[in-house]
């Protein structure tokens, strides 16, 4: 056999930028925005998504590069970029997809909003009875809530809450013949409604105008022998890639709290200035917020375009929505039946949100009330506001019930709510560890013990998404439920390694981040590997959010050298290159961006034909590998194994709303009839129907059991 080729060196030009990709990434988000085949409020929605994601990028992704930037940090990145360029890059990227959201909002967006009938007024569009609605709510609702904050250099330094539409004023005065003139500051708390509803009778249509818009007309009122002569809108981001230095912590709660207030005042990141906003008045606004640091955007329009959110969901313009999904039930349980006997008749594989999350609070609802449960273990890192998985865990506690929860207290601006429920679970009698020093816990796994016939049976559910029946709804994730024993026997023993300090050990079936699982990866990739050298057929498809991890990059190119044939569905960031020749011609990179957030992380490995599959609460980041507590569940079902193969085989074959990764960084999207262009979530959603209409058919032959010979 010839001896194989050396794989080539890998350098700077096979990566892309961590943080360039996720820009990329947004501006998919984007054009969901600008398609004309979807309704207005969708388009709407994805909008309101883009912008959200680019507050959360620049407090953390931007906030981080600042901090290396002021510490005079060279060190390159593995696509050989300095913080320094890197920042530079962002702002030039970021101000381009500013402008671009802007364009879509008004001019593809508003004028369809309008012809819907869902309007937002100016002040010039006010009719005088309008004004004088808007004048009595002002002095009703809003004059008691605001307090303006004179600046001068007597008063102490006003600091300004981060991510809140905040108005400059310059307020002109006379007094004896003099003239002078100074400057308040009002900030809009959040609680207060952004949409304010005007009566229209001649149209009956739903209009608003903005809060912004309404305190500017009536600003007057604050100042009554005074005068307003001009007014700014900004709005700040603040550094929020702040931790808890949790090696070092006595009180991992009080310390996090710490951590909030520190958010509060922390250095801003960007300034949102309204375009039109008088000269004098933005050189006050940057030197309040600290400028020299921060990078300063002149918005084209109104700030803070998460507010669509709440016109996007309004009701009663169902004919702007896209039509609804139905969630369908597992055809694998029977109505009625108890989670515990349709577990135990064999592993349960669900896709969320196509089919329901019911199953999963069924198991732990269950277990709160069935007097055989003996014990509850439970990983929670983001729950839901309202959340009956916390309400059934405490109802277990109440009861007796050994319950042990680790509540990750770092998951990122889910801290606060984290922080509360803890203290609920605690109060209920539960057993609380607030995550792992030095690591955050983001494995998604719940294990029940129930006394059955004198034995100990355990039942275990591992995923790749949160305990959260909100975002359940609007992620795309796999669940999975199984009684086997060495699934239950690994579940115990990874909860005695994260909640006892037990030193750890080699599981039976499953492995652990970060001891073990980045090598399990790798030896399967390096497995296909060296099955192409040997002229076997090899063959690699990952799903997952993020792609970053060198090592894993590298491992994958070595494949592709060697003939792997490897599919890759990314999310979000992918800093490896594909279709580099000689070094990843073999690599496909295939995004979706579409109705549903995907978020499952699904490895399949071809292994001679006897396809090896795993689902993961990780992605290749180095943070997931290296940083955090994860998991990595092999798939030993049978038919399970065959539906996670047809959900990657159905991604890598969307030509509907999958892009393509090409080597110089562009995104492209197949040019394929819209007759003919398969949309893998559309798909899903009709096999779970197909799946419930075949469930819930009676049969129409009926078989008698005769007795046999």
């Amino acid at each position: 056999m010839p001896t194989p080729t050396p794989p080539v060196p890998v350098t700077e030009e096979h990566f892309f930028n961590r943080e360039l990709s996720w820009l990329a990434f947004n501006e998919r988000v984007l054009e969901e925005a600008a398609r004309r085949d979807l309704p207005v409020l969708e388009r709407l929605k994805f909008l309101a998504i883009t912008a959200s994601n680019l507050d959360e990028f620049f407090m953390v992704r931007v906030g981080a590069l600042q901090l290396l930037r002021e510490q005079g940090v060279r060190h390159k990145d593995a696509a050989g970029l300095t913080p320094t360029q890197q920042w530079e890059r962002i702002h030039e990227r970021a101000t381009a997809f500013v402008a671009r959201q802007y364009e879509i909002l008004e001019g593809q967006l508003r004028p369809l909003l309008w012809q819907g009938n869902i309007r937002r007024l100016r002040v010039s569009d006010l009719t005088p009875a309008q004004r004088a609605h808007l004048e009595d709510h002002f002095n009703e609702h809003i004059f008691p809530v605001l307090s303006p904050i004179a600046l001068d250099e007597d008063a102490p330094r006003i600091t300004v809450p981060a991510l809140q539409i905040a108005l400059l004023c310059a307020v002109l005065s006379e007094q004896d013949g003099r003239a002078s003139r100074r400057h308040v500051l009002f900030t809009l708390p959040s609680n207060l409604p952004r949409h304010v509803t005007v009566p229209d009778a001649e149209t009956a249509a739903h209009c608003y105008v903005n809060l912004e818009d309404l305190i500017e007309l009536f600003l007057q009122h604050y100042f009554p022998s005074e005068k307003v002569t001009d007014c700014a809108r900004f709005r700040i981001s603040r550094n929020s890639d702040i931790a808890v230095d949790d090696e070092s912590a006595f009180d991992l709660a009080s310390e996090m709290e710490d951590v909030l207030q520190a958010r509060l005042l922390s250095p801003a990141i960007r300034i949102e200035i309204e375009q039109g906003a008088p000269r004098d008045l933005v050189k006050i606004i940057r030197d309040l917020c600290g400028a020299r640091t921060a990078q300063v955007f002149t918005i084209p329009g109104e700030l803070d375009l998460r507010a669509c959110f709440q016109i996007a969901s309004l009701s009663g313009f169902d004919e702007l929505k896209v039509e609804t999904w139905e969630t369908h039930p597992s055809h694998q349980i029977e109505p009625g039946q108890s989670i515990f006997e349709a577990v135990k008749a064999g592993d349960i594989l669900l896709h969320h949100p196509f089919e329901s999350f019911d199953p999963v609070l069924q198991l732990i609802e269950e277990a709160a009330a069935d007097e055989n449960v003996i014990a509850i273990k439970q990983i929670l890192y983001r729950t839901a506001k309202n959340s009956r998985i916390i309400s059934a865990l405490i109802r277990a506690a109440q009861a007796g019930k050994h319950v042990t929860v680790l509540v990750e207290l770092k998951a990122r601006f889910d801290e606060a709510r984290n922080l509360e429920r803890a203290e609920d679970l605690l109060n209920a009698g539960a057993q609380i560890i607030y995550g792992v020093r030095g690591l955050k816990t983001h494995a998604k796994i719940c294990l029940v013990m129930r006394r059955e016939a004198g034995h100990l049976v355990r039942y275990t559910h591992f995923g790749t998404g949160n305990y959260n029946e909100s975002t359940a709804r609007l992620y795309t994730d796999i669940s999975l439920l199984t009684a086997r024993p060495g699934f239950g026997a690994d579940a115990s023993a990874f909860f005695n390694t994260v909640t006892g300090r037990s030193r750890f050990v080699h599981f039976e079936r499953i492995s652990m981040a970060p001891f073990g699982l980045r090598e399990r990866l790798l030896t399967m990739i390096r497995s296909e590997t060296e099955r192409a050298r040997q002229g076997e057929s090899a063959a690699i498809m990952l799903k997952m959010n993020a792609l970053e991890d060198r090592r894993m990059i590298e491992a994958l190119y070595e494949a592709s050298q060697a003939g792997v044939k490897v599919r890759l569905n990314v999310r979000g960031i992918c800093c490896l290159r594909p279709g580099v020749k000689g070094v990843s011609d073999n690599i496909t990179v295939v995004s979706i961006i579409d109705r549903y957030l995907e978020h499952a992380r699904i490895y399949w490995f071809r292994q001679g034909g006897r396809p090896v599959v795993f689902i993961s609460s990780a992605d290749f980041m180095n943070r997931n590998l290296s940083k955090r507590v994860e998991l990595l569940v092999p798939v030993e079902d049978k038919d399970a194994k065959k539906r996670l193969t047809h959900i990657l085989e159905t991604h890598f074959a969307d030509t509907s709303r999958g892009r393509h990764l090409r080597a110089d960084g562009a995104w492209i999207q197949p040019a394929v009839p819209a007759a003919r262009a398969v949309r893998s979530q559309l798909s899903f959603t009709q096999e779970a129907a197909r799946r419930a209409r075949a469930r819930n058919q009676a049969p129409d032959l009926l078989v008698p059991h005769v007795p046999k010979d």
